[in-house]
């Protein structure tokens, strides 16, 4: 699941979206169709962006937009109020090539203590490798490769 900053967001679908998955993080698209990659917002600090909104807007609505930049967009159509969380992004996650070696990928998620890694293209995001990839790699590379040197 990603979280797009052109689309309509709303305060209900980010809580669905975090009710139905149990995913740790989203990736941040400048536009979902394009898929170019701003950054990545951990599942807490969605929560929290969420929790913090809610008690500083008394008139925050379920309908309410969120946009995940750090400019507020005004309502001129005078409709319920919209929130910012760009503050809560980290505009800078770690990406790494399709094409980069599974033992370099490896080795950052060792020496980095990294969660997940966003695989892109040019900006755009192709896949994500969580630590859990990983390690099931690594498993499974230990059992077919008994014998012999694996890194």
């Amino acid at each position: 699941a990603v979280v797009s900053t052109q689309s309509t967001v709303t305060i209900q679908e980010l809580e669905l979206l975090l009710e139905t998955t149990t995913y740790h993080g989203f990736p941040v698209l400048a536009d979902s169709q394009l898929n170019i990659v701003i950054g990545y917002v951990s599942r807490n600090d969605l929560i929290r962006a969420l929790r913090c909104a809610r008690e500083k807007h008394i008139d925050l609505v379920n309908a309410s937009r969120v946009y995940f930049t750090d400019m507020l967009r005004t309502n001129a159509g005078g409709g319920p109020i919209s929130v910012s969380f760009g503050k809560f992004i980290n505009h800078d996650p770690i990406c790494i090539e399709p094409k980069t070696p599974v033992a370099h990928t490896i080795d950052m998620f060792t020496k980095l203590g990294l969660s997940q890694v966003l695989i892109t293209n040019r900006g755009k995001l192709r896949g994500i490798i969580t630590r859990k990839d990983v390690l099931r790699h690594i498993d499974y590379l230990k059992s077919t490769c008994k014998g012999h040197k694996l890194f």
